[in-house]
């Protein structure tokens, strides 16, 4: 079998947002990086076919649709919403079983700071506040709920993003190759096999590994068979409490005071940063109900949605690019939805915010933590795919604790926004109905699987992310994740990233 390649310093298996980050932040450190992605350049359905999985329990979209096999991965496809985890995710609540991470968030802190630069997010404003002083608004107060803001990448694909690193001579980027297994002596991995579709193969080989697949790879891929035990699964942990936020339709709302909701909840656009308004359940408000954590967002539904995202387009083509970037039906559809377009510019240029049609239909959108001792899993099927790896089975619920979360979240925005909307709540979780169940959708926010903990006995990896039985392999991934909490995960796992990178400049040894 042929070797690939020069030996490099580190290798990283996966090219999506962390192995790119990863492979940014060590060679500016000076390391020599292998970057190998299992897809091609750009998203091909022959390279899909291993993500397709067998799926128990609830539906499970995401699966299918929210993973994706290509140089950038799921950043491909994304919308680029970037968020920090709460401080109380990572810690031990004892109302909720299995909760806290090995380390407190200050542990973080830093690293979700350099992260910004590493989204295209450096000239953001970090501070809430500062945002609604910019539009010449106090923020937002309630009594129980607490109002925040995602920030939303400019531009999410993190293969364009980054397209100096991925050129870059310290940099071996090979497409196609698909790893199949690592090649250990002892404790010490000494290489990865690689097959592609149309079945060659090569070895590559490093000083260290890092898997940067996603949370349902790491685990589809750490589970494989293997001659004896699997040496990082002594906690017998690995696939088990898989957790994706739970979103869902919880309410119906109506504006009672339309000016002071829109100013509340519309989008904010400053400087060329996107900025989404959203509430989050207080910590107080968790403990009191024994709740897991829980965040929403006002979804807008209208007739002229179609009609706003053209003109939207055409306006994104014209800041890009200029009038080249421009077609004909695209200026067809300017003029023809000239007055909605209009509408769109004002409220853009004038109140920095994004227009929203007045007979729009708009929901309480709950995002909700799933429990860390969650029933859902990750596990093999007997199944093969076209590189003889086993296929993933994977299996999707929804706890009593994590619908009566939503309920009481739902409930209490109810009663925060009643000066300002009249929320009526979905009647089937009102009522407790465990139907209400299968309507609700999965974030494409996958985590779990291959727990983080301080030792072997009770996770997959250890606080540094080194795989448990190896000593030189680690995990960048939301399969890492103790806890989910209500927050968009890649910002944590670019975190992660920076930090793994700084252990291992350091020379530290786990």
């Amino acid at each position: 079998m042929p070797v690939a390649g020069d030996r490099a310093d580190v290798c990283i298996v996966g090219a999506g947002a962390a192995g790119i980050v990863l492979a940014a932040e060590l060679v500016r450190m000076g390391k020599r990086v292998l970057l190998l992605e299992g897809g091609g350049a750009a998203i091909e359905a022959a390279s899909q076919e291993p993500y397709a999985s067998e799926v128990t329990g609830l539906p499970h979209r995401g699966v299918h649709t929210g993973r994706f096999r290509a140089q950038g991965g799921t950043t491909t496809k994304w919308g680029g919403q970037i968020l920090e985890l709460d401080a109380s995710d990572f810690e031990a609540r004892e109302w909720v079983r299995g909760s806290g991470w090995p380390f407190a968030k200050s542990e973080l802190t830093p690293y979700y700071a350099k992260a910004l630069a590493m989204e295209g997010l450096s000239g953001v404003l970090r501070a809430d506040a500062a945002v609604w002083k910019r539009l010449g608004m106090a923020e937002p107060e309630f009594d129980t709920l607490i109002p925040y803001l995602s920030r939303w990448c400019p531009e999410p694909n993190f293969a364009l993003l980054h397209r100096e690193t991925l050129q870059s001579e310290s940099v071996a980027v090979w497409l196609h190759a698909n790893v199949v297994a690592m090649e250990m002596e002892g404790e010490t991995v000494r290489g990865v096999r690689c097959r592609t579709l149309s079945g060659r193969e090569a070895r590559f080989t490093a000083e260290r590994f890092i898997f940067c697949l996603g949370a349902i790879e790491s685990s589809r891929f750490f589970l494989q068979p293997r001659e004896g035990a699997l040496p990082w699964n002594e906690s017998g942990l690995l696939g088990r409490h898989f957790q994706d936020h739970i979103d869902c339709n919880a309410a119906v709302v109506r504006p009672l005071d339309a000016r002071r909701f829109h100013a509340l909840f519309d989008n904010i656009y400053l400087d060329g940063y996107k900025y989404h308004p959203k509430i989050r359940m207080a910590v107080e408000s968790a403990r009191e109900g024994k709740s897991l954590n829980a965040g929403a967002t006002m979804a807008f539904a209208s007739d002229a949605d179609e009609q706003m995202a053209e003109t939207k387009t055409t306006a994104r083509k014209l800041l890009r690019g200029g009038a080249r970037e421009v077609r004909a039906g695209d200026v067809w559809s300017a003029v023809k939805n000239l007055p909605l377009l209009g509408r769109q510019v004002w409220r853009y240029k004038r109140a920095h915010r994004a227009y929203n049609p007045a007979d729009a239909r708009i929901m309480l959108r709950v995002h909700c933590e799933q429990e860390p001792t969650s029933a859902s899993s990750v596990s093999l099927s007997s199944e093969r795919d076209a590189l003889g790896m086993l296929r993933t089975r994977l299996e999707w619920r929804i706890s009593e604790m994590e619908q009566r979360t939503i309920l009481q979240f739902a409930q209490i925005a109810k009663k925060e926004l009643a000066g300002v909307a009249e929320v009526k709540l979905d009647a089937e979780l009102e009522a407790g109905d465990a139907a209400f169940r299968l309507r609700c959708d999965d974030s494409n926010h996958h985590m779990g699987g291959m727990r983080m903990a301080a030792a072997s006995s009770a996770g997959v990896v250890d606080t540094n992310l080194r795989l448990f039985g190896t000593s030189n392999c680690y995990v960048c991934s939301s399969a890492v994740f103790p806890t989910s909490g209500y927050s968009n995960p890649t910002h944590t796992i670019l975190a992660l990233a920076l930090r793994l990178a700084e252990h291992l400049e350091t020379g530290n040894r786990d």
